[in-house]
């Protein structure tokens, strides 16, 4: 008899910014298969919708933004090479789409940010952390492989040498240690995490979006080496200057006003 999928994703909105929500307390926001696809569809969904210039993600409740997987449901999921592909194909389908959106994204982190939970913060381009956080790569402990990509995602951000100790040991890191090493931008007391965040994507939402994307399908190159990725990069480049938004920054610049931007 199987087990009743637990968890959901949900999406809030709030003018130009929208927030998606890892929706599973009650297992520490831990992330199903069904969670995955979830995501991929909201996702696809916000960077249809010009209305919206940026996300931030975060996790409900008090306990975590993300555990990782659901340990629970890796019997289900997981216990075969075609379970383990399709799962393997659903995360990184998902962060694919949050490194290479038009959007910028914040991950905004309480509690635990665990395993698969780290993986997706390091996908979006700013991690914000109220100073309760902790942060832990446990596969060593579960006996399961942590994939290529997210191995040098978390390099980029930590350096070699670190990326392997946290994998290594399955070493956690507290919230001050994890801003000394570079895991997150920025560490802020919990009662203004929310403020924090809120500010930052709105500064973030009047930015220009093709500029925004040229730069995170650069840094994607730079990151997995893939040769079609630098050439949607070149072309992202060659867009920006060809923009409308271009034509509209140097008239504001000459202005002295602050410029709209709207994508084309």
């Amino acid at each position: 008899m199987s087990m009743p999928e637990a968890g959901r994703i949900r999406v809030d909105t709030q003018g130009a910014v929208a927030t998606l929500v890892i929706d599973n307390p009650d297992r520490r926001n831990a992330i199903g298969l069904h969670m995955w696809h979830a995501m991929a569809q909201a996702l696809d969904e916000l960077s249809a919708d010009t209305n919206i210039r940026a996300l931030v993600i975060r996790g409900e409740g008090s306990r975590a933004f993300a555990s990782g997987a659901d340990i629970s449901r890796f019997d289900q999921e997981r216990s075969e090479p075609a379970g383990v592909q399709a799962y393997a194909e659903a995360t990184r389908s998902v962060l694919h789409r949050i490194a290479r959106s038009r959007l910028p994204v914040i991950a905004m982190i309480h509690g635990a940010c665990v395993g698969g939970g780290l993986n997706l913060a390091l996908a979006c381009d700013i991690r914000i952390s109220d100073e309760h956080a902790v942060f832990a790569i446990p596969a060593a402990k579960l006996g399961v492989g942590y994939g290529r990509e997210a191995l040098a995602r978390l390099a980029a951000a930590v350096g070699p040498a670190r990326a392997r100790e946290m994998v290594v040991s399955a070493r956690r890191l507290e919230a001050s240690q994890a801003l000394a090493w570079g895991l997150v931008s920025d560490v802020v007391p919990h009662v203004a995490l929310a403020d924090v965040v809120t500010e930052r994507a709105q500064v973030l939402a009047g930015l220009a979006p093709l500029t925004i994307m040229a730069a995170k399908l650069s840094v994607e190159h730079v990151l997995l080496g893939d040769p079609a990725m630098a050439q949607a990069a070149d072309l992202a480049v060659d867009a920006c200057f060809a923009s409308d938004d271009y034509v509209e920054g140097r008239r504001a610049f000459g202005e002295k006003r602050v410029p709209v931007f709207d994508g084309r």
